[in-house]
């Protein structure tokens, strides 16, 4: 068959598949780095639930917490009366807290407005209008009792362990009820708190990018400078709204200020000194005494949840304030004070479900002291590209060169094994590695190798089948399509028939027509003959002139391609008598032709050059197909078949006679020829059994004998065989006159 158009123009400049893939896979590398790069906002919200998903699967070890809550909750409102409550209460918590052992005791609530205020204010001016000074004043004692403010300072003073709370404000709209001197005032009242320790690895400017501060929100002066310490409880969401990161450290007027979770860690582990590492490109990490917590570039660090809401010990307000408590369940530990009532505290998404901010805040306690952050460094994004390269280099070089099975099961290989490595890094080295990106560019090479290979095998099969529908019919094509890994391109050695057919005295025939009648005539015969090949599924070689040669048995198995080349030899004879009165009325010639057919092992496939091949069969026995088909100009027949054939179709062809065991040119073993007879091209077929007989006493030299039987035949039927045989029974010498 010629080859399926690789000489085309087209084919000529079309990639080879495994180039393509290649090509395409190193484009989407280079892709998906891009958008790594660049950021994907639709990725990295992905990733974050992969990262949420991790914390939830894998949860930190269940270990004693160093952390307490004591809730103002439902319970306590319906104690106490609806919140905000005194001041005066809340120095009774600081006391019993203290009482019961209390390391460090950390608000979560705010007291920036002093209590009572409208009260005192009406007093101070009627002492005012009467006269009196503080001293004197009748209005002193209940001047005293409305005070709680006071009182609740004495308190924290004499506690020496209480954190309060400050918050910054980040926008200019947030800040905008503030005017310059509330923001001087407030950051005189917490400047103290500031780090004064700054360790710079970079060029002492401290200019790099943080998040932005416009104000600040401080408690009452006498309350702030009561208490041992003061921190920011700022929050940070990600895009998606979910708190995973705790903001250690925020910058306000070129002053660093710690979170107040920081600051009663701090407190707790015995007031080490708080260092603040910054390089050229923002906070490196944060040191409390020898201990250095690393976070990212903006002083953050990733809250390793201990477990779903309420995984830290939570104590009713009332509870502690009624003597509820056993000293044993607050002792040495730090007590976080803030609200859990619905409705009444801030709530917050976390990985695991909505929080109380009181809680995150004891999760992030927890990890400062146990120093077991999550951690994400800034340089993580080049180990990121550089395992994408290695991950997509390994796919780009290997994707090609493995089938579509085993291009799934690397992917799927390379897929598992990145993820037991995340995973594992996860829980074991507290580290958290992208697994998005990586995912997304094994599975888009993957997909893309795949959909290059099912593109090229469409294209493959419909370069096929239009090669092959000029040679097979169409049923045949299509399965070949189905079955194409059956075709065995290339060249394979196989048992096929090979079918001879060709135009008698066509030489002489075609200097006799005009070019254009000869180019009809020839035409003409063509088709009616390659359509009895495609009739039996027989693959059409070639032409060579006005001669056609059929294959059977290829591309794909056919058990009987013996009997389909019988079957096709006779149809066309059949067809060729009913073609005659049509062209004999046209003027034209009679045609006449001569089929030979073998079967025996041929090598099949592909073979020339790599810019121009055909499919087709070699080897002896096609060449003797060949020399059969010539012989029957010798005999005088239409279809001959050598032994070989003879033996595999003799069931289901009954007239067939031996003709001949003649020596082939290019053999040297002589070949057993018998000829395929059409019994209504005959009055009847019992003459074969005379001519058998007479065969049979030539065979055995007996020529008087024979040359009887075949005179007979010759002159009753005018049977060429006989007349064959007639002629070799002459005795030399008259034979030599003849």
């Amino acid at each position: 068959m010629p080859n399926a158009a690789p000489d085309s123009p087209s084919s000529s400049r079309s990639i080879p598949v495994k180039s393509l893939v290649r090509r395409i896979g190193a484009v989407l590398l280079l892709a998906v780095l891009g958008l790594y790069l660049a950021g994907n906002s639709l990725l990295d919200v992905v990733e974050l639930k992969t990262y949420d998903l991790r914390l939830r699967v894998h949860p930190a070890p269940a270990a004693e917490t160093s952390v307490a809550i004591a809730a103002i909750d439902e319970k306590s409102l319906a104690s106490f009366g609806r919140w905000p409550w005194s001041r005066a209460t809340m120095a009774r918590l600081v006391e019993r807290l203290d009482a019961l052992g209390a390391r460090v005791i950390a608000f979560d609530v705010f007291f920036s407005e002093t209590e009572n205020r409208a009260l005192l204010e009406q007093i101070e001016r009627l002492e005012r209008e009467q006269g009196y000074n503080s001293a004197s004043s009748p209005y002193a004692r209940m001047k005293r009792v409305l005070a709680a403010d006071s009182s609740f300072a004495q308190a924290i003073t004499q506690s020496r362990r209480v954190v309060l709370p400050m918050v910054f404000l980040m926008s200019e709209d947030e800040a905008r009820f503030q005017n310059a001197a509330d923001r001087r005032q407030a950051l005189a009242t917490v400047e103290p708190q500031a780090v004064k320790m700054i360790r710079d690895r970079g060029d002492g400017r401290l200019d790099f990018p943080m998040p932005e501060t416009a104000g600040l929100v401080v408690n009452l002066p006498e309350l702030t400078r009561a208490a041992h310490a003061t921190g920011h409880i700022n929050i940070a969401p990600d895009r998606d709204g979910t708190v995973r990161w705790a903001t250690l450290v925020l910058r306000y007027q070129h002053l660093f200020f710690p979170s107040a979770d920081l600051q009663a860690a701090r407190l707790y582990l015995g007031d080490p000194a708080l260092t603040l590492y910054t390089a050229s490109y923002g906070i490196s990490g944060i040191g409390l005494g020898d201990r250095v917590i690393p976070t990212d570039e903006y002083g953050r660090a990733l809250i390793n949840y201990r477990g779903p809401a309420r995984s830290f010990p939570t104590y009713s307000v009332a509870d502690i304030l009624n003597g509820g408590i056993d000293a044993a369940q607050i002792r040495d530990k730090i007590v976080l004070i803030g609200a859990t009532a619905p409705g009444l505290g801030d709530v917050r998404n976390t990985p695991y479900s909505v929080f109380p901010g009181v809680e995150i805040r004891a999760n992030t306690i927890q990890n400062l002291l146990d120093d077991d952050f999550i951690h994400r460094p800034g340089w993580m994004f080049v180990f990121d590209v550089l395992l994408m390269l290695t991950l997509g280099g390994l796919l780009i070089l290997l994707l090609p060169r493995l089938g579509p099975r085993m291009s799934a099961l690397l992917t799927l290989t390379l897929a598992v094994a990145y993820l037991l490595l995340a995973v594992i890094d996860f829980r074991v080295q507290l580290v958290w590695l992208n697994i998005v990106y990586p995912a997304l560019l094994l599975v888009t090479l993957f997909v893309a190798a795949t959909l290059i290979r099912y593109v090229s095998a469409e294209r493959d099969k419909r370069r096929i089948k239009g090669a092959f529908q000029h040679y097979v019919p169409a049923a045949v094509v299509d399965q070949i399509l189905r079955n194409i890994d059956d075709l065995g391109l290339g060249g394979e050695k196989r048992e096929l028939s090979v079918l001879f057919c060709d135009i008698r005295g066509f030489t002489t025939m075609a200097e006799s027509l005009p070019p254009e009648t000869l180019v009809h005539l020839l035409n003409d015969y063509l088709t009616h003959m390659t359509e009895r090949v495609f009739r039996h599924e027989g693959l059409l070689d070639k032409y060579i002139g006005d001669a056609i040669m059929a294959v059977y048995g290829a591309p794909l198995a056919q058990p009987d391609h013996a009997k389909r080349a019988c079957r096709t030899a006779a149809d066309m004879l059949r067809a060729l008598r009913d073609l005659q009165p049509g062209w004999e009325k046209q003027g034209l010639p009679k045609l006449d032709l001569g089929i030979g057919i073998n079967s025996g092992a041929m090598v099949v496939g592909n073979m020339g050059s790599t810019s121009r091949f055909d499919y087709t069969v070699i080897g002896d026995a096609v060449n003797l197909g060949s020399r059969i088909e010539a012989l029957n100009k010798q005999y005088g027949t239409h279809i001959l078949l050598s032994e070989f054939t003879y033996q595999q179709v003799k069931d289901e062809f009954p007239h067939v006679r031996e003709v001949d065991v003649t020596a082939v040119r290019g053999r040297h073993e002589p070949v057993r020829l018998y000829e395929l007879l059409l019994p209504e091209h005959y009055p009847h077929m019992d003459w074969l059994k005379e001519y058998a007989r007479g065969y049979d006493l030539f065979r055995a030299n007996l020529l008087v004998q024979a040359r009887t039987v075949f005179k007979k035949l010759v002159e009753e039927l005018n049977d060429p065989v006989s007349r064959y045989y007639l002629e070799r029974c002459q005795p030399p010498r008259r034979r030599r006159n003849d």
